[in-house]
């Protein structure tokens, strides 16, 4: 993994075999970030992918061990008992033009992952919300319930 800052983000740059959320988690650490947005473009293998359940409180879960174009990866960074935690979801084409994506669970670089990374002056902590059966971002009372 490289990464460069530029007026308060950062381009992450992601090498072929590392471990998608390995890497991003060094990468909270090294810049002592707990909190952003982030996207990417490139391709992953070995994806985990989920699809949440509310009504069961669960995730089904697909793994795709064939490269795939990476795109779209969004998610957030937050922190969840008190270390970084990462909440992705993306969006993968495959080599016959077709798409999938979901919730991802794990991810292994396959080419490239190209990644701009924007910190946010917060920390967020996730808590657990047992009506959705998720840790959710916790802001501490504000906004709507």
């Amino acid at each position: 993994m490289d990464y460069k800052e530029s007026k308060g983000s950062y381009l992450i740059r992601l090498y072929k075999d590392e471990n998608l959320f390995d890497a991003l988690g060094d990468f909270a650490k090294e810049t002592k970030v707990t909190c952003g947005t982030f996207n990417g473009i490139g391709a992953l293998k070995n994806c985990e992918l989920g699809f949440y359940h509310l009504e069961d409180k669960h995730y089904d879960r697909k793994l795709f061990a064939n490269e795939a174009e990476l795109l779209s990866l969004v998610g957030n960074l937050s922190l969840l008992d008190n270390k970084p935690f990462l909440h992705i979801h993306t969006v993968l084409g495959a080599s016959d033009f077709s798409t999938y994506g979901g919730h991802l669970f794990s991810a292994d670089v396959a080419v490239t992952a190209e990644i701009i990374f924007r910190p946010l002056d917060l920390e967020i902590h996730r808590e657990p919300d047992e009506k959705i059966g998720l840790s959710l971002l916790n802001m501490c009372g504000h906004g709507a319930s």
